[in-house]
């Protein structure tokens, strides 16, 4: 029940801000906005949690550690996003770089800081759920940030430091791509003109489908051992395949609002396609022999 309540208020909230974001150039009044807007969400978010009646933890665990978190990370987003837009060198392409660079540092250094928590949270782990995301948990630890004043109604002792974290991974991913707008400013001409090198790959399908796939290659952990980040990761298929995708996280919202069955719409694609090659094969090798061929392939 709680969970198809905050579904569709976290759908709401994030198309309206969208909406603004869109419609107010303004820093300040935009961050006005917003904030308005996710507290407002909150507060309903909390009427929901408080008419509850939860049987054990283990059904208040996934609010703390997930529910929450989704809506909080926004206030937090645009609160560093409004300071670093009204602290960015204005003209300067060559000093905004640098200035993003910093801001990159910054993000990376609290990642650090709170390593341990951090790796929690990117593998999804669970074995402290029962410290870290139950309402009155005795939890104190340096491993812990300051946080603002609690509500000990509606807070716990972590899930704080997961919004923060889904907050930064998000800012993360718009100073890439600021970044990433910024040099394309030195591109070579031949690119711009549409020209490949031999050997280059253009992506020709839709966006959201190699969204898919970063999102895919970061949930996985496939890549730097895991260490590679959402937008890092985005930024990296876009300079291989010479086109936008656009921020991690509002592709992934759009992801989230296809229907259940049909999500990643184009990694069941690829698996169908390849599947379907592959039993094709088979209906083509003699019996005899089949197991021969799965040997090579298996050593390929």
């Amino acid at each position: 029940m709680i969970q198809e309540i905050s579904n569709r208020l976290l759908r709401q909230l994030e198309n309206d801000l969208e909406q603004v974001c869109s419609e107010i150039k303004d820093p300040l009044q935009r961050l006005t906005t917003v904030l308005k807007l996710t507290r407002e969400a909150l507060k309903r978010l909390k009427v929901h949690v408080s008419d509850l009646k939860l049987k054990d933890k283990a059904e208040e665990i996934p609010i703390f550690k997930y529910i929450k978190p989704s809506f909080y990370q926004w206030q937090i987003y645009y609160v560093e996003l409004y300071n670093i837009e009204i602290n960015l060198p204005y003209g300067d392409a060559e000093k905004q770089a640098n200035f993003l660079e910093q801001e990159l540092l910054y993000i990376e250094r609290f990642f650090r800081q709170y390593a341990f928590l951090y790796q929690y949270f990117r593998l999804n782990a669970t074995e402290l759920d029962n410290l870290y995301f139950v309402r009155g948990a005795e939890m104190q630890s340096i491993l812990l940030p300051e946080v603002p004043d609690l509500d000990p109604e509606f807070s716990t002792s972590c899930d704080y430091l997961f919004s923060k974290f889904r907050a930064f991974e998000a800012l993360k991913a718009w100073v890439l791509e600021r970044l990433l707008l910024l040099r394309k400013k030195n591109i070579d001409p031949q690119q711009l003109s549409g020209g490949l090198q031999v050997g280059e790959m253009n992506w020709t399908g839709d966006t959201i489908d190699l969204a898919e796939v970063g999102l895919g290659f970061y949930h996985t952990g496939k890549l730097n051992n895991g260490t590679a980040g959402l937008g890092e990761i985005f930024r990296w298929l876009e300079e291989t395949f010479h086109v936008n995708i656009g921020v991690p996280a509002k592709r992934f919202a759009e992801l989230r609002k296809r229907k259940r069955l049909s999500r990643t719409r184009y990694l069941n694609e690829m698996r169908d396609s390849l599947n379907l090659k592959m039993e094709n094969e088979d209906e083509y090798i003699p019996t005899g022999k089949k197991k021969n061929n799965s040997a090579i392939s298996d050593d390929e």
